[in-house]
């Protein structure tokens, strides 16, 4: 039995607000432009969505974006990069900054990256080779570069520490000039990969800087066409959210961070 809805039927008000609020984050309008097509006041779009971002940032951020904690879990995000030749990756890693127009102006210093002539914040994001998005980082200054916020990133600190995957175990294989034959070498943990902005950590592993090695310049080709997933998440969720690429220009430095992970 299909239900008829009428065509006359009227939208009700908090569906108007949801979809006024997505309409900003989504289309980069003005709660203005949002009043004219709702007839709802503006005032009224302004405060819903200050309670709509911090539902958004808090609820739905928890729900949506889990992080895996045990390597059975981890095992599905792990799939392609195994398939690439990477076994033990789980994901990669970089930051991208955002602008803040209204930032305050005790921070304004703090905020004015090295990126950009506008105050930003920086964030810190880690996802799969399927773009799914498994962590990301409160905002922190424009200033703060990668090695500052991958110390503050609490899922890379987890798997560093060994508070969890520590009961996934991996091979890999190297060339003893020894021995004249390639090993195998067993590891346990997990580790990302990142571009050389990053710390040099064990589980943090970028490409060759400078190297003459034919093998070397290869491997690190390989690797960077696989740490492009990151550059594409970004690249996919600021076309998707016009607010991320125009500029966020609610007041404060929180709302920014509340935008950012409701997207």
């Amino acid at each position: 039995m299909v239900q008829i809805q009428d065509k006359n039927k009227k939208c009700s008000p908090v569906k108007l607000l949801v979809l006024g609020s997505l309409r900003y984050l989504g289309r980069g309008w003005t709660f203005d432009d949002i009043e004219e097509c709702t007839a709802i006041s503006k005032e009224v779009h302004r405060v819903f969505f200050h309670a709509f971002i911090k539902f958004g940032s808090t609820t739905l951020y928890e729900r949506m974006v889990t992080s895996p904690a045990s390597a059975e879990e981890a095992s599905s995000h792990m799939a392609e990069y195994a398939a690439a030749g990477l076994p033990g990756c789980i994901g990669s890693i970089d930051c991208t900054h955002i602008v803040t127009e209204r930032c305050e102006y005790s921070l304004k210093n703090n905020h004015l990256g090295f990126k950009s002539s506008n105050t930003t914040r920086t964030y810190n994001l880690t996802c799969n080779h399927r773009r799914r998005i498994l962590h990301s980082t409160a905002g922190g200054p424009g200033r703060w570069n990668d090695q500052t916020m991958v110390r503050l990133d609490q899922f890379i600190s987890r798997v560093r520490d060994g508070l969890c995957f520590e009961d996934h175990r991996f091979q890999l294989e190297s060339f003893d000039d020894r021995l004249g034959k390639v090993v195998r070498s067993t590891y346990s943990g997990v580790y990302v990969i990142c571009d050389n902005g990053n710390l040099d950590w064990s589980c943090t592993v970028p490409p060759f800087t400078m190297t003459s090695q034919q093998d070397e310049i290869r491997w690190s080709k390989w690797l960077e066409s696989m740490r492009k997933d990151v550059e594409c998440t970004f690249g996919m969720m600021k076309g998707r959210w016009r607010i991320l690429k125009a500029g966020v220009r609610l007041w404060g430095v929180l709302s920014v961070d509340e935008v950012w992970l409701t997207c």
